[in-house]
């Protein structure tokens, strides 16, 4: 017996589109995008971290990782830098770390991050906002069995 559901790749996209707007509109008089946003944020908060488990902590593969971490370093706000071999996967692997300017963006776009999230509650209701979050969760942590 099929369920029909229709196509979760859809369905899952079309939200991620609306709530990526939202986060991108709040965020645009900061000059950042969500994604770029996520990575200050993700960097800051980890600190020092290898390139490929950032990538694999964020979902992303190691060339979006690159084209992503680029235009970040061009600017100033993330620096790379060598780490102790034991943290690196690979020999062309380096370590990233928020510069002085990198943190000041990360903290100056905080309430307009925030601003995005008390929208997105606002939009879909705490209750339903808890609560796709725990499913995503969920979700996220059955793939990562794979």
């Amino acid at each position: 017996m099929s369920l029909s559901i229709g196509c979760s790749c859809s369905k899952l996209r079309k939200l991620s589109r609306k709530i990526t707007m939202i986060y991108d509109h709040h965020l645009a008089p900061d000059e950042l995008t969500v994604g770029q946003y996520s990575l200050l944020a993700r960097i800051g908060k980890l600190g020092p971290i290898g390139v490929i488990p950032l990538a694999q902590y964020m979902g992303l593969d190691r060339s979006t990782m690159s084209r992503t971490l680029k235009p970040l370093i061009s600017l100033g706000w993330i620096q790379t830098l060598d780490l102790p071999i034991e943290e690196l996967t690979d020999k062309r692997s380096f370590g990233v770390s928020l510069t002085a300017s990198g943190i000041a963006k990360w903290q100056s776009a905080k309430p307009n991050w925030q601003n995005a999230q008390q929208e997105i509650d606002h939009i879909l209701g705490h209750e339903t906002h808890q609560d796709l979050m725990h499913l995503i969760d969920d979700a996220n942590a059955k793939f990562d069995l794979l």
